[in-house]
């Protein structure tokens, strides 16, 4: 009786806890209200209808943003880390420092910054979102002292679930372990 009693209590856990959902942890303690002013933008943007974008010229405009944006976001470099850290290699620093110089010009200056940290699938969830998130901050203050101003930069991890190559080999892990640009109107 008591078997079966643990084994329906065991089953009724399984159940009952489901699978934990992989969601990216968002650093906003640069922004007083917990709102990026590059959310505020979109949402400024997100809440006007069609019409009212089309009569006021915005289609064009949003058209020329994104293609102002994609320009920048295929010259912009990728920092790649090692195994384990999320201090910037020396290799890379001239790359930070090439973004940075991009990032401040005056085609990029009137665009929100998103430094999203990602890991290799070593190690658990909790721990990699962790990982990723120290490396794009460390990213964050490696161009904040380049001069980009820290107010426009805002900091995301994807931990393991946001992988460009999912072999399991070295080559492929090194990949993975980088921190990457976005930029937001």
């Amino acid at each position: 009786m008591k078997k079966i009693l643990l084994i329906s209590l065991t089953i009724a856990m399984f159940i009952f806890s489901g699978c934990s959902q992989k969601n990216p942890e968002v650093d906003a303690t640069s922004n007083s209200s917990g709102v990026s002013t590059a959310d505020k933008k979109a949402d400024d943007i997100s809440g006007m209808d069609t019409d009212k974008m089309a009569s006021n010229g915005m289609s064009k405009n949003a058209t020329a943003v994104e293609k102002a944006i994609a320009k920048l976001e295929s010259n912009v470099n990728k920092i790649y880390f090692d195994f384990d850290k999320y201090d910037i290699r020396p290799d890379m620093k001239s790359k930070i420092e090439a973004n940075a110089v991009l990032l401040t010009t005056m085609d990029a200056k009137n665009f929100s910054i998103k430094v999203e940290g990602n890991c290799d699938e070593w190690g658990t969830d909790e721990y990699n979102y962790a990982l990723g998130l120290k490396r794009a901050k460390s990213v964050k203050e490696s161009l904040a002292a380049y001069g980009v101003d820290k107010e426009r930069i805002m900091v995301v991890s994807f931990g393991e679930s946001n992988p460009t190559c999912k072999e399991s080999n070295k080559a492929c892990w090194n990949q993975n372990r980088r921190a990457e640009f976005k930029l937001l109107p």
